[in-house]
């Protein structure tokens, strides 16, 4: 276990790739109750009173990034990475949403105090830019093309990811909505 987690943290350092990762579908199912777990929790925090939302987003971004995945690992003829390419997403995400749980938490408790906010949402940029980084240094190892494309390929999959979950949940666009005009004040 400890030399799992010790590649998932060289993964994050962009040290070693998802070719490193061990074909395991078992692991890969215990990743995915992880994952979808620490998600949930950090969803829960962020959506107190909207349980049916903190539980259905991770699920429809886990199920996205997966069939995107899958799909173009098809299309090159290399659907032998997807286990391992997945694994590697699940790893990484799960580290990244464990490092955004106390900073959700620490920012309702300072709901008032707008400097130390504005910090945490900073970080909260930071990881989520980091997120972005990984998985296309993932897409750009399992799919053997370039890092702008596997950049290119993050973001598409989140902006997808984004506009499915506003379909799903139109009133997440206005909470955004009055969350970026309440701060812009």
């Amino acid at each position: 276990m400890k030399a799992l987690l010790q590649l998932f943290w060289q993964i994050l350092r962009f040290k070693r790739g998802p070719e490193d990762v061990p074909y395991a579908p078992n692991l890969l199912w215990l990743l995915l109750i992880i994952n979808l777990t620490i998600s949930i929790t950090a969803q829960s925090i962020g959506r107190p009173n909207q349980f049916n939302i903190a539980v259905t987003l991770p699920i429809i971004a886990l199920g996205v990034e997966s069939l995107c995945i899958f799909s173009l690992l098809h299309l090159k003829k290399l659907s032998n990475r997807f286990t391992q390419s997945l694994i590697a997403i699940l790893g990484v995400d799960s580290f990244l949403s464990l490092a955004t749980i106390p900073l959700l938490i620490l920012g309702f408790q300072l709901i008032g105090q707008t400097p130390l906010l504005k910090f945490l949402g900073l970080l909260e940029v930071i990881l989520l830019g980091w997120s972005i980084a990984i998985r296309a240094f993932i897409y750009h190892r399992a799919l053997n093309i370039g890092l702008l494309l596997g950049n290119l390929m993050a973001l598409m999959i989140l902006l997808l990811t984004l506009s499915i979950n506003v379909k799903v949940f139109p009133e997440l666009l206005e909470q955004a909505k009055a969350a970026a005009s309440q701060s812009s004040r």
